[in-house]
C-alpha cells in the first residue's frame, strides 16, 4: 500500500481479478477498524458486488450487469467503516465512473464521474 493525500491505496487479487482499494487513514497507517471491514467486504465480495449492480441497473435500466468491471473499492470514513463505494466502468462509457455509495451494506445512492 502507498499513501498520498490521506489514503492509503493498494490493489489485490481476488478470485483472479485485480482490484484497487483505498482506504482513509493518516501517514502512520490506516484505521485497523477500516482494514477490517476491508477483509470482511472481501470476503462476501460476490455477494457485494452483485448488490451493487443491482442497484446501479434498476436505477439505469441502459445497462446490463455483466458489462460492468469493478475498478475499485473505497473506504473513505475512518469512523464509519459501514459507508464505502465501490467504482465501476462499464462498456460504452469508457470515459465514464458509477459510483455506489453503501451505507450498512446496502446500496444508497449512485452516481456517475468523468
Amino acid at each position: 500500500m502507498t499513501f498520498y493525500s490521506r489514503l492509503w491505496r493498494g490493489q489485490l487479487q481476488h478470485d483472479g481479478k485485480e482490484i484497487r482499494f483505498a482506504v482513509a487513514g493518516s501517514e502512520a497507517a490506516p484505521p485497523a477498524l477500516l482494514l477490517d471491514h476491508l477483509r470482511a467486504l472481501l470476503n462476501r465480495f460476490p455477494y457485494v458486488t452483485q448488490s451493487a449492480l443491482d442497484f446501479l441497473c434498476a436505477e439505469k435500466r441502459l445497462f446490463n450487469p455483466r458489462d460492468f468491471t469493478v475498478r475499485s473499492v473505497n473506504l473513505l470514513s475512518p469512523d464509519r467503516p459501514d459507508i464505502f463505494e465501490m467504482e465501476f466502468s462499464v462498456q460504452g462509457d469508457e470515459n465514464g465512473l458509477w459510483r455506489v455509495e453503501f451505507e450498512q451494506d446496502r446500496p444508497k445512492h449512485l452516481a456517475r464521474h468523468e
